[in-house]
């Protein structure tokens, strides 16, 4: 709450009014702004390959397909969700949504966003400086390379904004994340099952992280016979495999109530559970549903690994949904605070 004084009748009183309610400011509102420009180029491009065109692609024959238009008009949807999370998380009536409308749709968001955040700049960084080259030459599935380019670069853009944005929503929203220790959250009556959850997901999320780590190493165990990464490729599969470690560190720090303030574990679940899940989930969809999409580079064991990630992603989820929902619980009513 945030109180503002007032003079009645000569009397001094304190008016409450509710936190935010004031307005986002000027620099959330030019972040919403700047986070929506940066998905209308994906979504513009999405609109014409479903409208019948071809832009962006070397061979017109590969644009075309049921799989491909019902995977672009997924994707499509999904950065139009992005538009509307942005909105949510900078005016006053996303505060009133239901949580869940929230949670998911960030989190699954958070996923698929973050490791190219952290994997795709960096490794474009390093490819220029070691090979000389840029992350794709010529084609990449057929693509043009200015695809891209602009389609990870509007991505970078997104997460950013996004996570820009979702802090000072979750502060208000969340304040007593931000401010306990770890080792002051009491142990309710699910915590049993948080531990159980947060063991049985790290077991496949350490497989799914060690072949990740492999591959960002230089590895070939589980690519085509000739097949091989880029720097870049490399550095972004670094990122899943670090941020898979993350995830499980994290939700095991806190069933076991280790580390300093809780929203730092909850960050790293968090981030690391929806990338391993979002991206997992996503490349295991592809390549059941697109494989001559994919030139057939998936194999048994990559296949292995994705399902290792789903599980893995899915109940470390689900494991922080249960203590994220007895937090929220445990939280004093509007009525029964001062």
């Amino acid at each position: 709450m945030a109180g503002a004084r007032a003079s009645l009748g000569g009397m001094t009183t304190t008016v409450f009014t509710p936190l935010g309610s004031a307005g986002p400011g000027r620099f959330r509102v030019a972040v919403c702004a700047a986070t929506i420009a940066a998905c209308v180029p994906y979504l513009v491009l999405k609109i014409a390959w479903l409208s019948g065109s071809t832009v962006g692609w070397n061979d017109a024959a590969a644009a075309r397909g049921s799989a491909l238009a019902v995977g672009n008009a997924v994707t499509m949807g999904m950065d139009a969700v992005a538009v509307g999370a942005a909105l949510a998380f900078t005016f006053a009536w996303g505060r009133r949504l239901p949580a869940w409308l929230v949670v998911v749709p960030i989190w699954f968001g958070t996923g698929l966003l973050a490791p190219i955040v952290l994997g795709v700049p960096l490794g474009t960084v390093l490819q220029a400086l070691i090979d000389g080259t840029a992350p794709v030459r010529g084609s990449a599935g057929g693509l043009q390379g200015w695809v891209y380019a602009m389609v990870y670069g509007g991505f970078t853009c997104q997460g950013l904004g996004l996570l820009t944005a979702f802090v000072p929503y979750a502060r208000l929203r969340w304040a007593d994340v931000f401010a306990l220790r770890t080792a002051d959250v009491p142990r309710g009556a699910t915590h049993a099952v948080q531990a159980f959850l947060a063991h049985a997901a790290a077991v496949p999320t350490l497989a799914y992280a060690a072949l990740q780590l492999v591959w960002a190493c230089g590895g070939t165990a589980g690519q085509p016979a000739g097949e091989g990464m880029n720097i870049t490729q490399r550095t972004v599969a670094g990122a899943y495999g670090l941020l898979a470690l993350a995830g499980a560190a994290g939700l095991l720090a806190i069933v076991h109530r280790r580390g300093g303030r809780l929203y730092v574990p909850v960050l790293a679940a968090w981030t690391g559970a929806g990338a391993t899940f979002a991206w997992s989930l996503y490349m295991l969809i592809i390549t059941v549903g697109t494989p001559d999409f994919l030139d057939a580079r998936s194999t048994p064991l990559t296949g292995l690994a994705l399902l290792c990630g789903v599980l893995g992603g899915l109940v470390t989820g689900l494991a922080g949904a249960f203590f994220l929902a007895e937090r929220q619980s445990a939280r004093p009513t509007a009525s029964s605070t001062p």
